[in-house]
């Protein structure tokens, strides 16, 4: 019997810009594979926020140039198994899969694809070509990997031959410790801060909240603005805010300033509504920080949090509900506290990048040993 081939052609779309599938798959190329061997293509087809999911001369250039790297890697480093993260449910991204896998797939004998992004089903369903050719490029015995049983993918039903359901996970430093000298309750949003990842709802939402406490709220948001108009959009609500809702300039942090941000808060809220959200890692990041969520009943999360054991949900756009819970928690220490213990037992439980990594590691290897 012949010895497996383990040798893998990646290609994913890593940072930049930074975003959850872009910062795991970082962490997949980074990660010891072995008996797993990488060969490595990296896909950078956007360099900030404003330009992801829209089409340009360059972005078509560089889907040729992708293409013809991924066939000369094929050539000359070899391998039988192409692992690649399709990208999200939106025009460019589509076309740049239909592309690259329709062209690339014949070289291989084994495709596994990788689902970061949510929602792409229901984008080929409503059109007849998009449907037709899904099946296409993301069936024909592909090997479909999910993040979460409630953010179906282009799987068994499009033609996959097998599907796998794999959590995202993380390596959590211990967060700094901080010492607080006031009565504020602290509320964290990290994210980009499009619209629809609630980052308006969830001003709105302490806005109810702050005028049913007597304690000052601030809140702060970390991520990066998507274009002018949402920002200024933003102030305008800003103005209108109570006199005990202090809301701190959005703007990013990266590394020791995050965690820092993480350790500073009493409650990490997330109401996302996003298009193409799946298994957000700052969920992660917050609950292995010893945070309780408040987050939305939306794709991936309730893959994440437990209802009434590391936090609580409410459904999408319901500035009324979250801020009841946002009252809630800030009036009872003792809950936040057993929530997040909670929570961080749950990160360690299942939320781990060893845990992720290993079940990435045996879904290759038998991909290779099957091709």
């Amino acid at each position: 019997m012949n010895q497996p081939d383990y040798r893998v052609l990646m290609a994913g779309v890593v940072p930049p810009p930074v975003h959850g599938a872009s910062l795991a798959t970082r962490a997949l190329f980074d990660a010891d594979l072995a008996p797993v061997s990488k060969i490595l293509l990296e896909i950078r087809s956007s360099t900030n926020l404003e330009n992801v999911g829209k089409a340009s001369i360059g972005k078509g250039l560089g889907l040729i140039a992708l293409v013809a790297r991924c066939i000369r890697l094929k050539l000359t480093k070899g391998g039988r198994v192409l692992y690649y993260t399709p990208g999200s449910a939106s025009f460019v991204p589509f076309v740049r899969d239909v592309l690259f896998l329709g062209l690339c797939r014949p070289f291989f004998s084994k495709t596994v694809l990788h689902y970061h992004s949510g929602g792409l089903p229901d984008y080929l369903a409503a059109s007849p070509v998009r449907n037709f050719l899904g099946r296409w490029i993301y069936g024909r015995g592909a090997w479909a990997v999910s993040l979460s049983r409630h953010t179906p993918v282009p799987g068994l039903a499009f033609g996959a031959a097998e599907e796998f359901e794999v959590a995202n996970g993380l390596d959590v430093p211990p967060p700094p410790a901080v010492e607080r000298q006031d009565d504020e309750f602290r509320v964290l949003f990290l994210g980009n801060l499009y619209e629809d990842k609630g980052v308006f709802d969830l001003l709105k939402a302490c806005t109810l909240a702050a005028t049913r406490l007597s304690k000052p709220i601030r809140l702060r948001f970390i991520g990066k603005w998507p274009d002018e108009a949402t920002r200024e959009s933003f102030e305008a609500l800003c103005a209108e805010a109570p006199a005990n809702l202090k809301v701190d300039p959005p703007a990013p942090a990266y590394g020791d300033d995050k965690w820092k941000a993480l350790a500073e808060a009493d409650v990490f809220a997330f109401p996302s509504f996003y298009r193409s959200e799946n298994f957000p890692l700052v969920l992660i990041e917050a609950l292995a920080c010893g945070l309780p969520v408040v987050a939305t009943n939306w794709r991936g999360i309730p893959s994440i949090i437990e209802e009434g054991v590391n936090g609580y949900m409410v459904e999408p756009r319901d500035c009324a509900a979250m801020a009841d819970k946002l009252v809630q928690l800030a009036l009872d220490p003792e809950l936040r506290a057993r929530l997040a213990k909670q929570g961080r037992d749950t990160y360690e439980r299942r939320l781990t990048l060893s845990a992720h990594v290993g079940a990435m590691r045996d879904i290759l290897v038998k991909a290779c040993s099957a091709s």
